[in-house]
């Protein structure tokens, strides 16, 4: 938990906020669970979170999430899992292996990248699905599909991709946000 509760967004993070800010980003869809897009300042309009969220606790029975922090300290403290006032059991608000992911998030993202005028894979493997069908659905809708990644991708032979970008992710997506957002 100390881990993600002190994290920073990186450049990334802060571009993708700047396109948002300048109207040009209309969904960001993420399997990170760490919240770094949230403290870079993504607003929840454009955020799906595919994998949860490790930024809250969530009750297994009565679904109420909360802030992870005192649970935290209390099993420090008590040395017994912490459990929500409903007494159902708390755990990360993320999606586990195994668990199915919320078909309201999955909805969102299928129809945002339906609607899509452009996908950009970042830093991906690309290898997650249905996270990495993502873009293949934007590209098949018409949109162009880049990919910028440092290492090879599950899509880099795939006939839909537009421009695929051998990289460092938070060198070269910053610097071409910033180009394309310059007067």
């Amino acid at each position: 938990w100390e881990a993600f509760r002190n994290a920073r967004p990186n450049a990334v993070h802060r571009a993708i906020v700047d396109l948002e800010r300048a109207g040009k980003l209309r969904k960001l869809i993420t399997q990170n669970i760490d919240g770094l897009h949230q403290k870079a300042g993504s607003t929840d309009a454009v955020m799906v979170e595919l994998h949860g969220t490790n930024t809250r606790v969530e009750c297994q029975t009565c679904l109420e999430r909360s802030d992870p922090q005192a649970h935290f300290d209390v099993f420090a403290r008590t040395r017994r899992p912490p459990v929500c006032e409903c007494g159902g059991f708390l755990k990360p608000a993320t999606i586990s292996f195994g668990q199915r992911l919320r078909s309201d998030d999955l909805q969102a993202a299928e129809e945002a990248a339906a609607d899509a005028d452009l996908a950009v894979a970042l830093g991906s493997s690309l290898s997650v699905n249905p996270a990495a069908s993502m873009p293949l659905v934007a590209a098949q809708h018409g949109a162009p599909y880049i990919i910028i990644n440092r290492g090879p991708t599950e899509h880099d032979d795939h006939p839909d991709v537009t421009i695929r970008l051998e990289g460092d992710v938070t060198a070269l997506f910053p610097a071409a946000v910033q180009r394309a957002l310059a007067p």
